[in-house]
């Protein structure tokens, strides 16, 4: 049976929730969904066509830009948070409307019956895809996935985290885009910045002036905002002409002032070229016309592509009839970063070429630059390179993290996403996939292979000097893998789940979590204490030997944050768990701390006695097995550490040993590794000798050819001077377990 609660402490089972407009619908066929997405399509194109489209768009801009930020979405809520697709495709609708546009109000109930309409019309997008047999087909249940990323998947990195890694990136073009397009793309980028923030100003400007409407005691200054909204958008003031010397009753008049704002939001998002020269260079404000479509520029375009294709992707802008630029969606330049400015370099072969040389060292530094400030006790290299003596080949890794006898091995992969992947086409998903997802993980297994069995007649040097590097190979080291990204198919790709039913990997240690840069921003900023940053490390690379799942990093990090990744696969077996809205603890804002040394623990939850050893064995910088003895510490259930912490206070309180003896053992399985903690109880200490050999003992009681074993020793005299321990030792036995295709991508 099924325990979820035990299996995943922290969590419940939930039915997923079906939105308010889809009620009616379970069980519909794919031909049904076909006639209910032509049926909406056809309503929501009459829908633009015979009223103001902009009002439409810019107060569905407005909704989102209040609702669409909230943790949790009340789906059968009669109206709810927009999700950004639906702005989206609003915007892709208004251009696909030709012109002239029509001046007619839409009403408050109107504008109701749109948003769900238009919910109904992307969910029939989704539902309607044929199904390729009668039997469930893993490759269309990824492709279907792929196409829901498409769809709804946005924002890649934090706002401030994607002005910091564009600018950084799009600086190392100044030269070659200056020469190419008569600007420099850095410069376009933080103009397109600059005028997001234009817009927020008169966002805050149009609600202020909301407020003085709605709040305000003073009749004169309750008029004053009536004008300005007469004044922003001519469907307002016509809307309001007969409503000057209407209302005497000050309440009226607010309600029906207010009913008549809602048609001048356009104001909002809608700049003159003149008000844009203020702020911008000349090319820039030129560029940015060019960045924009025209209402019925896309009347001849197929509506199936603006789903999962969506020309505003590239081009965010809509350029109006009477000269001005509007900006119903600011933030898209924080959503398609990347397919914005690669749009703008398209056809200048140079620049392209520079650009992509300038992704892959731009991805290496960054993320040995986080590594490098998340974990400051460990030594980072970029560019390792070693001579495999089976293949003679020389093989390389981007960035490598050593700290203790850790080895993180990070594989920078700066390849793009392929258009026709995003679309759920089978053999660009499938390459796509082998080349940023799968590839890394064989890269990492080389190194942990060529440590394991060459030991410390391992030769390691930069590539870029040749220079040789000391790995301290004279005690075992254990070797964690990842591939990093600009972008990947989080869900999708963020477990090896999927990868493996689709045959691109044969076991699962042949594999490296996959995390994007933005995504390890988000890690190093809530991790902000180096002592959890590398437990994290360590420990999000075995989830998926633990249980099968699907989730994206962010619902990773708030497991972490909620049971310290303490799993129980036995309670799970034969399960995939589904996250669903448990992501809330990472979405907020951090502000991570300056000193990474901080001996503090996220997460994991330890009783105060295991709390002061996890401190006094990191801050001991002297012993050499410190992170290894602090993660087989963490890495136990919290309840069999309180237990110890009862027993070592009783003991030295002097109450006899209990009837199991002298010695308390805890375990804890990760996949194929299994973590000990032994704790002896004597009223002196044992000869340098006799505690080493209980050490081996300990070891030895849970030796299995098919398991690492890490076992960490702690001893407790009855008269002790220290306020936590007396003596610890630490033994690693084994190595971890070898993929059985590991020979072929060896010789690949």
């Amino acid at each position: 049976m099924v325990d979820v609660e035990r299996g995943v402490p922290g969590y419940a089972v939930t039915a997923f929730p079906i939105p308010k407009e889809l009620d009616g619908t379970d069980g519909w066929s794919h031909e049904q969904w076909q006639s209910e997405f032509d049926r909406t399509g056809t309503n929501l194109r009459t829908f633009f066509a015979s009223r103001d489209p902009l009002v439409v768009l810019a107060r569905t801009a407005v909704r989102f830009l209040i609702g669409g930020g909230q943790a949790k979405k009340d789906l059968a809520s009669e109206v709810r948070p927009l999700d950004q697709a639906e702005v989206e495709i609003a915007q892709a609708f208004v251009l696909m409307t030709p012109s002239p546009l029509k001046a007619a109000p839409t009403s408050p109930g109107n504008f109701v019956r749109y948003w769900a309409l238009m919910s109904r019309h992307i969910h029939g997008f989704i539902r309607k895809q044929p199904k390729t047999s009668d039997d469930f087909d893993l490759t269309e249940a990824v492709r279907r996935k792929a196409r829901l990323q498409t769809l709804y998947y946005r924002n890649l990195f934090t706002k401030d985290d994607c002005d910091k890694t564009l600018t950084g990136l799009l600086e190392r073009l100044e030269r070659q885009s200056e020469t190419a397009l008569g600007f420099r793309l850095s410069v376009l980028f933080r103009s397109m910045v600059q005028l997001s923030e234009l817009i927020e100003q008169r966002f805050n400007t149009f609600a202020g002036n909301i407020n003085d409407l709605m709040h305000s005691p003073d009749r004169k200054k309750i008029l004053a905002a009536i004008a300005f909204f007469t004044a922003s958008y001519p469907l307002a003031a016509r809307a309001w002409r007969y409503g000057k010397n209407r209302y005497t009753n000050l309440e009226d008049l607010r309600n029906a002032g207010f009913q008549m704002s809602e048609l001048a939001w356009p104001w909002v998002f809608s700049l003159d070229r003149p008000t844009l020269e203020q702020h911008f260079d000349s090319k820039i404000v030129d560029m940015l016309y060019r960045l924009s479509l025209a209402p019925g520029d896309l009347k001849d375009q197929n509506p199936e592509h603006i789903y999962l294709n969506n020309p505003i992707w590239r081009k965010p802008y809509l350029r109006l009839d009477n000269g001005n630029l509007f900006v119903a969606l600011p933030h898209l330049i924080f959503s398609f970063p990347f397919a914005i400015m690669e749009g703008v370099m398209e056809g200048h072969k140079a620049l392209e070429r520079a650009y992509e040389d300038a992704r892959a060292d731009y991805l290496e530094e960054a993320v040995a630059d986080l590594l490098t400030k998340a974990m400051p006790s460990a030594t980072i290299y970029r560019g390792v390179v070693w001579d495999d003596p089976i293949t003679g080949k020389t093989w390389e890794n981007d960035v490598v993290a050593l700290l203790g006898n850790f080895v993180f091995v990070l594989e920078a992969k700066s390849g793009q996403i392929k258009d026709a992947a995003r679309r759920g086409g089978d053999l660009s998903l499938i390459k796509n996939f082998k080349e940023l997802f799968v590839e890394p993980g064989e890269q990492g297994w080389r190194l942990q292979n060529y440590l394991d069995t060459q030991r410390q007649n391992a030769v390691l040097r930069l590539k870029s000097d040749g220079s040789l590097l000391d790995f301290k190979l004279d005690r075992p080291k254990v070797v964690y893998r990842y591939s990093v990204c600009f972008e990947h198919f989080t869900n999708l790709t963020s477990a090896r789940y999927y990868l493996k039913e689709l045959g691109l990997i044969k076991n699962a240690t042949a594999w490296a979590p996959v995390i994007s840069l933005g995504e390890l921003q988000m890690i190093h900023r809530f991790l902000d204490t180096e002592i959890s940053f590398q437990h994290y490390l360590t420990r999000r690379s075995t989830v998926d030997e633990l249980i099968d799942f699907e989730g994206d990093e962010q619902d990773i990090l708030s497991l972490y944050f909620t049971n310290g990744l303490c799993l129980d696969p036995a309670a799970l077996e034969g399960q995939k768990v589904v996250f669903l809205e448990s992501d809330a603890i990472v979405r907020g804002p951090k502000v991570p701390r300056t000193n990474r040394r901080t001996p503090e623990v996220l997460g994991v939850q330890l009783s105060p006695m295991w709390t002061e050893i996890v401190k006094e064995l990191y801050l001991d910088a002297n012993q050499r097995h410190r992170f290894d003895i602090v993660d087989t510490v963490l890495n136990q259930l919290p309840p069999a550490l309180f237990d110890f912490e009862r027993r070592v206070r009783r003991f030295r309180r002097g109450v006899p040993l209990e009837d199991n003896g002298d010695t308390a053992i805890t375990r804890f399985a990760v996949g194929r590794r299994l973590f000990v903690v032994a704790c002896h109880f004597a009223k002196v200490a044992p000869e340098p000798d006799e505690w080493q050999e209980f050490g081996r003992h300990i070891v030895g009681m849970f030796v299995d050819h098919d398991q690492m074993v890490e076992c960490a020793t702690f001893l407790f005299k009855r008269r002790s001077k220290d306020r936590t321990f007396d003596g610890v030792s630490f033994y690693r036995y084994g190595f971890g377990p070898k993929p059985y295709d590991l020979a072929d991508s060896l010789s690949s």
